[in-house]
């Protein structure tokens, strides 16, 4: 993951997969100051629910997105941390890709953007194709740009004529989404959702599967030839007791 402090603005910090403290300590990965900072104020860690974000016993109540927070709360790539006068971004350690750039994907059956702020918190988009977002269109319309998420062969494509939509906390106006990526839109926050397409990167990244060997056709145990001398020593067999009855009769 990767800590960009923007209030006091300061250089990203890189910190891995975690877990990673952020508080007033030297020590600390990320060191903020200010009223109501502490030691290891929080910790943030990567396990298997994704980001968990854990405030330390007896310190104050942090902000995530403007929601305030009193011991635990999950995390998204993008999401806006609060802590006393210190504003930071939790982001991914790379940007999206372009869309130019990223790996092709099997089409998808269904692909939603998912409200998780505000007063449309919930309400879900389909993407049928194209969905408009923004200036102009029925959706956040309050949005001073447009942008747009379009289904394009293989890849689901976001593209905006402004630099400052962040998708996973980067600024970024044309990439290639994944399940799961967060688009944040001025306080408008949407979270993509496309099961088939998570299914269509599992089958990229698995090996493929080796040639099956011909098998080589199966060999008669009796070939016809081998018949026929059976056939032969069974007459000669036959003719000999019939010579000896008759001699001997």
């Amino acid at each position: 993951m990767r800590v960009v402090c923007f209030h006091p603005a300061r250089d990203p910090v890189m910190c891995g997969d975690g877990p990673i403290s952020i508080g007033s300590a030297p020590g600390d990965a990320v060191v903020l100051n200010g009223a109501g900072v502490e030691p290891g104020h929080l910790t943030i860690a990567d396990d298997a629910r994704g980001l968990v974000l854990q405030v330390r016993a007896g310190c104050q109540r942090i902000y995530v997105n403007a929601r305030a927070v009193r011991e635990q709360a999950l995390l998204r790539f993008g999401d806006t941390i609060t802590l006393g006068a210190n504003k930071f971004l939790v982001t991914s350690d790379a940007a999206p890709p372009d869309v130019d750039s990223a790996p092709g994907l099997v089409a998808t059956d269904e692909v939603v953007l998912r409200s998780v702020s505000g007063a449309t918190s919930g309400q879900a988009l389909h993407v049928d194709g194209e969905l408009h977002m923004g200036a102009g269109s029925r959706h956040f319309a309050d949005l001073p740009y447009a942008c747009r998420v379009a289904r394009v062969p293989g890849k689901l494509l976001f593209e905006s004529g402004s630099n400052l939509p962040r998708i996973n906390g980067w600024r970024r106006n044309r990439v290639a989404l994944a399940p799961n990526d967060q688009i944040v839109l001025g306080e408008h926050r949407l979270v993509v959702e496309a099961p088939g397409l998570q299914y269509a990167q599992h089958l990229s990244s698995r090996p493929q599967p080796l040639p099956q060997p011909t098998e080589a056709p199966a060999v008669d145990p009796a070939p016809p030839t081998e018949i026929w001398w059976l056939i032969g020593a069974a007459v000669v067999i036959a003719a000999i007791i019939s010579l000896f009855l008759y001699f001997r009769w």
